[in-house]
């Protein structure tokens, strides 16, 4: 009887090999022992494991390579075949949240959220497919134009193209933290502190296999016949199985590498429960307790929310070590983590792939509160900046000693050097390490559900000159090196602002900036600086060495810069041109050489003065 299987098997393999596209085999089959998982995972798709029983997939090559092994397979219907496929092309039908989109309502229904919250949302447009489908993501914040200093989080769906209970539920999720922003609480804040990603199908190939109007024949694999879930790198950086790396995998993987998503989240269906890393070895994460904690609150919630028995379908709390369930490599998560350098989990949401669509807000009331549970967990853990001591962002590498593998350190958003590290409480040790600087150790105190900030700051911390403004016009220097000499970034910091000039160029912040003729400051030159209203100008920097820096002075006036850190009288600050000085001016206050009546007696850091000499030459200060 076995070789009258595989012969039957053999023949059936042929068959498709006669067509000019993958067919798609779900199956499923019995082991004898759970070790035989680790070389099956190489050569078809495990989709999930029960007891003995093991669900799988396989193209046409894969089963071929299958059928040669000896398993006794029982061929199953496609999943997405189970429940007639409700369909709807209608934006108000569509909102009820009832039925699935065709591709062409799901790519309006996604820009129409950017066109009706243009200042929450914004649409990024990942790239194309094999078949000219689009993979998009709705970017979610209060400043969508600016990307700023705050965790990037990332939840996806449906890499698996026939597993779509999170497909509607992620458009639903998207629809949700746009129409309520500003009048539910717990929404705005996570819009207001995250910025948040949300792709809701990353194989619309898959999804869309029998067209752009239907689910009906929806399948797991893309559109080439891969897995794309056993697609991406291995740990060496080298590609599973030696499969041709696919459009779908290298678009996520060009995304991925240009952000830096502290937390992500994928959704599949075919099972209930929350899979956390690792998949590829039995060799446990060095943060396997807090995946353990994170995890039991996702799976707690829906548990709590939803019916008798959701949530256990693999284990009673709902949760389960990866590869304690199954061993894959290739696959997204792991990548995620150990390359990305993010922390993402798998979330299993529904025993059945392609539900009917009736009961799509039942997973809805199911998963609501859970989803914005894993959201809010990037409000914990280690909230870090690193930058030089004038404030520039660094790229950093951040390592938990004694705690952290190769894989697991996390980097800085060089952008604003910022950097989230979850752990479970306790005192931790950081190694922080970025170029050109030596490394730095810090320990930080972790508490459950709270955020640590940490601000560490590589070089010498750099003297800060303030200086006290008036309204109206004041003469400004500087006797400390700015990060930036530019006009804007020097009195960034200051909105009342109305002009800064010298002798011969002028700035003004209202006026166009091809106007402007004053871009950037000098060393050893003074500064007419109008202002609206009192303010303080902090500078950050080195002190400057006044004898380093000579002043060339042309004969008749010059507005000129103070540079010593201390006051000191006219005559000795001016000693080196005494020859040929004439005259100093400070508003209506003046100093004249051998005159009795000076009513300007001492120059002052952060002050500038017009000096007059009688011919071209020199100023040096006193060190």
């Amino acid at each position: 009887m076995k070789y009258a299987l595989i012969s039957l098997l053999l023949i059936l393999c042929a068959l498709p090999l006669l067509a000019k596209e993958w067919n798609q085999y779900y199956f499923r089959f019995q082991i004898q022992d759970r070790s035989e998982l680790q070389a099956l995972t190489s050569v078809v798709s495990i989709d999930q494991v029960r007891g003995n029983t093991v669900w799988a997939y396989a193209n046409d090559t894969e089963w071929a390579e299958f059928g040669k092994l000896g398993y006794r397979a029982e061929l199953l219907p496609a999943p997405a075949s189970e429940f007639p496929a409700i369909m709807s092309a209608s934006q108000s039908q569509l909102r009820l949240w009832d039925s699935y989109p065709t591709y062409d309502a799901y790519v309006a229904m996604m820009n129409a959220f950017a066109a009706n919250y243009p200042s929450l949302c914004t649409i990024v447009d990942a790239g194309t497919t094999v078949n000219g489908r689009k993979i998009l993501f709705a970017r979610i914040s209060d400043n969508v134009a600016t990307h700023e200093q705050e965790p990037e989080v990332l939840f996806t769906s449906s890499m698996h193209g026939d597993e779509i209970t999170g497909y509607v539920l992620m458009l639903r999720l998207i629809d949700t933290l746009l129409s309520q922003y500003g009048t539910d609480t717990r929404i705005t804040n996570l819009v207001n502190n995250l910025e948040i990603w949300i792709n809701p199908n990353a194989n619309p190939d898959g999804t869309y296999y029998g067209g752009n109007s239907t689910v009906a024949n929806a399948r797991r694999y893309n559109y080439n016949g891969y897995d794309i879930n056993r697609n991406f790198p291995d740990p060496n950086g080298n590609q599973y199985s030696g499969q041709p790396l696919q459009t779908e995998t290298s678009l996520m993987m060009n995304l991925a590498n240009s952000h830096h998503f502290a937390l992500s989240a994928n959704f599949h269906g075919g099972a209930e429960v929350v899979n956390y890393p690792w998949d590829y070895t039995y060799s446990l994460h060095p943060d396997d307790s807090w995946w353990l904690d994170t995890s039991l609150d996702y799976a707690n919630s829906v548990q709590a929310n939803g019916p008798a028995g959701y949530f256990t379908s693999v284990s009673d709390n709902g949760v389960t070590n990866g590869a304690d369930w199954y061993v894959i490599t290739g696959g997204r998560q792991d990548w995620h983590n150990y390359t990305a350098r993010g922390r993402e989990l798998t979330v299993e949401i529904s025993n059945t792939k392609a539900p009917s669509a009736s009961t799509l807000p039942n997973y809805w009331n199911y998963n609501y509160n859970a989803f914005l549970g894993f959201l809010e967990q990037a409000y914990y853990g280690i909230h870090g900046t690193v930058r030089d001591a004038w404030g520039n962002p660094l790229a950093a590498s951040i390592t938990v000693v004694g705690h952290d593998s190769n894989l697991t350190t996390v980097n800085t958003d060089p952008a604003h050097g910022d950097f989230y590290r979850f752990l479970s409480p306790g005192t931790w040790s950081l190694l922080v390490e970025s170029s050109g600087y030596p490394s730095q150790t810090v320990n930080v105190a972790v508490a459950a559900n709270q955020a640590t900030t940490v601000n560490i700051v590589f070089g010498e911390i750099p003297n800060a000159q303030e200086i006290a403004l008036s309204a109206g016009w004041n003469l400004v220097s500087l006797n400390v090196v700015p990060s930036s000499y530019a006009v804007d970034s020097v009195f960034g910091g200051i909105n009342s602002v109305l002009q800064i000039k010298n002798e011969t160029r002028s700035y003004a912040p209202e006026q166009p900036m091809y106007l402007n003729t004053l871009a950037t400051l000098a060393p050893g030159e003074a500064y007419w600086v109008n202002l609206s209203s009192p303010a303080t100008l902090t500078v950050q920097g080195p002190v400057i060495d006044p004898s380093a820096i000579p002043i060339s002075l042309k004969a008749g006036w010059n507005l000129v810069a103070y540079l010593p850190e201390n006051a000191l009288p006219v005559a000795t600050a001016l000693s080196s041109i005494s020859a040929w000085l004439q005259e100093v001016r400070y508003f209506g206050d003046s100093y004249v050489p051998g005159s009795a009546r000076n009513a300007l007696t001492q120059l002052e850091p952060g002050k500038g003065y017009w000096i007059r000499v009688s011919q071209a030459c020199t100023l040096s200060y006193p060190d």
